[in-house]
């Protein structure tokens, strides 16, 4: 990487970071619509399947779902999931950006930020690089979940004789610790992040 580009990527470093810590309250913001739509995502999930015929709510077992049944089961969760959580959440976070953009931002910050978002862009297309972040989430739930049925003493019990209420529950229970870790370690990353760099 050319000295030219190095100084660019520091520049575009500094930017976005002053840029965080200028207009803190509203990464705030955003942070609470993104744990909103979290816990919305959890409750929603829950409550569907407490209240769907499809899985007898909650007490079928994989064994009793056939291709139909489990395919009308997953289509009515997207679209409880989209309708209750995805388009408020979407809703709300395009508010506020808007009022960030409308009546925060001035014509000549907009400029720049539309001018780093285009080398930002540029400069990941030259890359290639790729975010691997949701494979290993999946994979650290996936182990999260595997360790919750062993710990419970069903690892060795066949999955026709545990309801799938059983399984949703634990990747609940999972779900949740990795996030109250994740959002403790965050406000903490937040709070050291806004006191090193403010102004």
């Amino acid at each position: 990487m050319s000295s030219e580009e190095n100084s660019t990527e520091i520049s575009s470093k500094v930017f976005w970071r002053d840029l965080a810590v200028r207009y803190w309250i509203y990464v705030v913001i955003f942070a609470v619509i993104g744990i909103g739509a979290i816990i919305g995502f959890i409750l929603t999930l829950d409550w569907y399947v407490n209240t769907s015929p499809v899985g007898g709510k909650g007490t079928w077992t994989f064994n009793q779902f056939s291709m139909g049944t489990g395919l009308e089961f997953a289509i009515f969760l997207i679209l409880y999931m989209l309708v209750i959580v995805g388009v408020p959440s979407l809703a709300a976070a395009g508010i506020v950006t808007g009022l960030l953009w409308f009546v925060v931002f001035d014509e000549e910050l907009k400029e720049e930020i539309k001018l780093r978002n285009k080398k930002d862009e540029e400069r990941r297309k030259k890359i290639g690089k790729k975010s691997e972040g949701g494979g290993i989430f999946s994979f650290l739930m996936f182990l999260g979940v595997c360790i919750y049925v062993t710990l419970d003493g069903n690892w060795m019990t066949e999955f026709g004789s545990l309801n799938f209420r059983y399984f949703v529950d634990a990747w609940i229970a999972v779900f949740l610790w990795v996030f109250v870790i994740f959002c403790i370690g965050g406000g903490l990353g937040i709070i050291w992040f806004v006191k090193k760099y403010e102004p």
